[in-house]
C-alpha cells in the first residue's frame, strides 16, 4: 500500500508540473499555470525529503528536478509581483487612492519576470519528468513496507517537534522558515494520509493547513510592506515629493502584519501540541 500511495503521489505531481510547463510554452504569462508549477515542484520536494527516508533508498532524483525548480523560482518572481500587485489594490481600496510609482515599479518587475521565463522556457526540457515515477517505483520494489512506513512516520514525527515557536521579536525571516516547515509538512502528511491511521494524521493536516494559510497571508502582508517601504525610500531618494496617504499605507500594512501575526503564533502552538 505504501509503495502504491508513493507512486501514485509522485505520477500525479508529476502530471501536474509537465502540463503545467506545456501551457507555459504557448502562454508564459499564465497565472495558473505557474501557480500550478510552483506548487507542483514544491510538492515533489517535500515527496523526495520524505523519500529519502526510506530504509536503504539510493534513488537520486535531483538532476530530474533542477530544471523545474528553476522554470519554479523564475516563475515564481512573475507571480509573486502579480500577487503583488492585487493585494495593494486591496489597501488602496481602504484608503481611496492609488500607488501609482509602485504599480510602475511592480510592472517593470512583471515585464522582466515575464521575460526571464520566455527565455528559460526555449531552452529547457522536462522530458525526464515524465518518467520519474516509472525509475522511482522500480528503485523501491524490495523494499519492507512496515519498515519503511515505521520510518516515515518517525521522520514526520520529527518533523513536527522541528517546528519552534519564534520569539516575539523575531525577524521576518525566521517565520518565513516556519511557513517553509509547515507547509512542507503538511504535504507530506498528505502523501501518508493513505497508509498512516486517521489518528496519526487527521489533526496535524488541520492543523498544518490552517497554520500554512495563516502564515501564507501573513507573507504576502509582509513583503508587501517590506516593497511599499522600499518603494517610498526610492522616492525619498530621488527627491520626489511622497504621496500623501503613504504613511498611511504603511500604518495600515504595519498593523495587519502584526495582527496576522499573533494568529499565527497561536495556530503554530497548537500544531505544536498536536498529538502525532
Amino acid at each position: 500500500m505504501l509503495q502504491t500511495a508513493l507512486y501514485d503521489y509522485l505520477r500525479k505531481e508529476c502530471d501536474t508540473v509537465t502540463d503545467a510547463y506545456a501551457t507555459l510554452q504557448q502562454s508564459p504569462g499564465d497565472a495558473g499555470a505557474i501557480h500550478a508549477m510552483r506548487v507542483g515542484v514544491k510538492k515533489l520536494r517535500a515527496f523526495f525529503l520524505l523519500a529519502k527516508q526510506l530504509p536503504d533508498y539510493t534513488f537520486g532524483a535531483g538532476k530530474h528536478l533542477q530544471t523545474a525548480r528553476l522554470i519554479q523560482t523564475i516563475g515564481g518572481a512573475s507571480r509573486d509581483t502579480y500577487l503583488q500587485g492585487k493585494h495593494l489594490q486591496d489597501y488602496e481600496k481602504k484608503l481611496n487612492w492609488r500607488f501609482s510609482f509602485a504599480h510602475l515599479l511592480l510592472q517593470h518587475k512583471q515585464a522582466t519576470a515575464k521575460e526571464m521565463l520566455e527565455t528559460t522556457i526555449k531552452y529547457c526540457s522536462l522530458k525526464r519528468l515524465g518518467s520519474l515515477p516509472e525509475r522511482f517505483r522500480n528503485a523501491i520494489s524490495d523494499m519492507d513496507q512496515t519498515e519503511a512506513t515505521t520510518a516515515l512516520s518517525s521522520y514526520l514525527k520529527d518533523q513536527q517537534q522541528r517546528i519552534i515557536l519564534p520569539t516575539g521579536r523575531a525577524h521576518h525571516t525566521v517565520w518565513h522558515e516556519v511557513r517553509k516547515t509547515t507547509k512542507t509538512l503538511f504535504y507530506q502528511l498528505s502523501i501518508m494520509e493513505q497508509v498512516l491511521p486517521a489518528s496519526h494524521t487527521e489533526t496535524l493536516l488541520a492543523h498544518t493547513k490552517k497554520a500554512g494559510e495563516l502564515l501564507g497571508q501573513w507573507h504576502d502582508t509582509s513583503e508587501l510592506l517590506l516593497f511599499t517601504k522600499a518603494a517610498i525610500a526610492q522616492l525619498k531618494k530621488e527627491k520626489i515629493a511622497l504621496p500623501v496617504k503613504s504613511s498611511r499605507l504603511i500604518q495600515l500594512l504595519q498593523l495587519d502584519v502584526k495582527e496576522q501575526l499573533a494568529q499565527c503564533r497561536e495556530e503554530v502552538k497548537q500544531l505544536m501540541a498536536a498529538s502525532f
